[in-house]
């Protein structure tokens, strides 16, 4: 077996060996093929003088590693950036690989479970992996403090759209966070980013190139006890962490602000500075409490919506007041054969329950349409 080629230094380009090999070893993946197309275009993006086929990232050769991230990174449009300070844009693939941070995976479409360790031993605790969780597919360490980010692919990618299966959604995530418990990861990571792996400013480990499945992740994860408990996906709304305190703040804000117009018919200002302290207070409840900016964009955003789009608001109070009688009355029809006709016995009344509901949601829409709000 030939040694493993030695690291170059990318800080220091004359240093390189300038020599071109004709052919490389194949790697243990077999993946060491002609580069195609799209492996030219992502060498172009990144190259200068001194990147040609005898670059290695990761310790293996151009052609090996980006074949490798061509197959496991699907996206197409991807967001990108350098400092986050500068903003976060969606560019092309070839001049997104160009920056120091990339997408990590599409928006609808989950391949890659990522993962930030914030320690200086993080490469160690991620290729520590006996008993303890699987081996991530690239490490891309930060060479000045040793921090890290891993990914590990997924062989089903997971349908993040309302096509999708929220069974599937809900056992990803906990098999992501039983990552991040195994490597001691950071909890606040949104894992919307990951460093880039061919940026000279990271150090890049590829391990391997198999997938797996969340069955066989879990397989690992749970005897090790990584796993998370029953409830944990409530807990994890209760204390939202990342990306997640935005959706908890909007998607609570936004139901406050129906019901919230009713106080407010004509006054827009008025209801622009009641879903504005709204934002405010819930955010306060966050352990780590969003910025000032963001709070702005959450409550413009959820006022500017209802005030243009909302029948409600835009017909007046009496149409609100003509669409709560309708509503009530199509529930007190609901509630008044609840046990299927049949007092005392529950049962048959659970059996009729399920054939029921479609029933019930056709008049509650035919309540409504009567009203003339549809």
């Amino acid at each position: 077996m030939k040694p493993r080629p030695a690291p170059l230094d990318r800080h220091r380009p004359s240093d390189r060996p300038r020599h071109r090999q004709e052919s490389h070893p194949v790697s243990p993946s077999g993946l060491l093929l002609p580069p195609t197309a799209s492996q030219e275009a992502l060498r172009g993006s990144l190259s200068d003088e001194n990147l040609g086929p005898g670059y290695l990232v990761g310790g293996m050769p151009f052609e090996a590693a980006t074949a490798i991230w061509e197959r496991l990174w699907t996206s197409r449009y991807p967001l990108a950036a350098d400092a986050f300070d500068d903003g976060v844009w969606r560019q092309t693939r070839a001049a997104a690989m160009t920056r120091q941070h990339v997408e990590l995976h599409p928006k609808h479409v989950w391949g890659l479970i990522g993962v930030d360790v914030d320690h200086p031993d993080a490469v160690l605790r991620m290729v520590s992996t006996v008993d303890n969780h699987p081996q991530p597919n690239v490490i891309i360490e930060n060479p000045v403090n040793g921090h890290a980010h891993a990914a590990w692919a997924v062989t089903t990618p997971i349908n993040l759209t309302n096509y999708g299966s929220r069974r599937s959604v809900r056992y990803g995530l906990s098999i992501e966070e039983a990552l991040r418990r195994a490597v001691g990861g950071d909890p606040h990571y949104p894992a919307r980013l990951i460093k880039n792996p061919f940026h000279p400013r990271w150090m890049t480990h590829f391990i391997h190139d198999n997938t797996s499945t969340l069955d066989r992740f879990g397989g690992i994860l749970t005897p090790a006890g990584h796993m998370p408990g029953r409830g944990w996906h409530n807990q994890r709304r209760r204390t939202p962490v990342g990306h997640s305190r935005n959706e908890t703040l909007f998607h609570g804000v936004r139901h406050f602000a129906y019901r919230e117009m009713r106080h407010h018919w004509g006054d827009v200002e008025g209801y622009r500075a009641a879903i504005a302290r709204e934002v405010a207070i819930r955010n306060a409840d966050f352990a780590v409490p969003l910025g000032v900016t963001e709070l702005g964009h959450i409550s413009t955003s959820i006022s500017d919506w209802t005030i243009r789009y909302s029948r409600m608001w835009n017909d007046g109070p009496a149409a609100y007041d003509k669409a709560f009688r309708a509503i009530q009355a199509a529930r007190g029809r609901k509630g008044s054969g609840r046990n299927g006709g049949l007092a005392g016995n529950s049962r048959p009344g659970g059996l009729m329950r399920g054939a029921n509901r479609s029933d019930e949601a056709w008049e509650l829409h035919k309540a409504i349409e009567k009203a003339g709000l549809v």
